[in-house]
């Protein structure tokens, strides 16, 4: 009986749908663009601007109900790298680095063509630590794709922060 019972309850538990969604449905724009973002700041790495913007037109429709569009789009966003540098997070007793932190800071501009009182020009910041021990080229992917992350976390709360 108690093999009936637990096979009766996996049926049902099988047939049950839980959905979550990650969605930011607080933007009331339908559509973005994304323009690619300008290498401006020396330490980073060639192309980078342009492997943030994919980055962020990627985060942006997975986490949103918007469509990216190439023009004539309700949100059009620009910016550019404007600060890429490394820095000591914590220092050990001998004064040598413990952690280091690849920090970035990019300059946002977000024209909102549904409501032009919704446009902004912001700086983000956004850092990732490392051993100081580890040879930043081994694991900038990682540290970036963090940082991105993050970025692209701040642009759209930003976003949905006046919806």
């Amino acid at each position: 009986m108690k093999l009936i019972s637990i096979f009766c309850l996996a049926i049902i538990a099988l047939g049950c749908e839980i959905q979550y969604g990650m969605l930011d449905n607080s933007i009331e724009a339908d559509t973005f663009s994304v323009d690619i973002f300008e290498d401006k700041a020396a330490n980073a790495p060639a192309g980078y601007g342009a492997d943030f913007t994919e980055h962020l037109r990627d985060f942006l429709v997975s986490r949103s109900k918007m469509k990216l569009r190439s023009e004539k789009a309700d949100l059009e966003i620009s910016g550019s790298i404007k600060r890429y540098y490394t820095q000591a997070a914590a220092v050990q007793s001998n004064e040598d680095a413990a952690l280091n932190s690849l920090r970035v800071t990019i300059e946002v501009s977000v024209i909102n063509n549904l409501d032009e009182t919704q446009s902004f020009e912001k700086d983000f910041n956004q850092l990732s630590n490392f051993e100081s021990s580890t040879d930043l080229a081994s694991v900038e992917e990682s540290l970036l794709e963090d940082i991105n992350d993050k970025l692209s976390q701040d642009i759209l709360n930003e976003l949905s922060k006046n919806w």
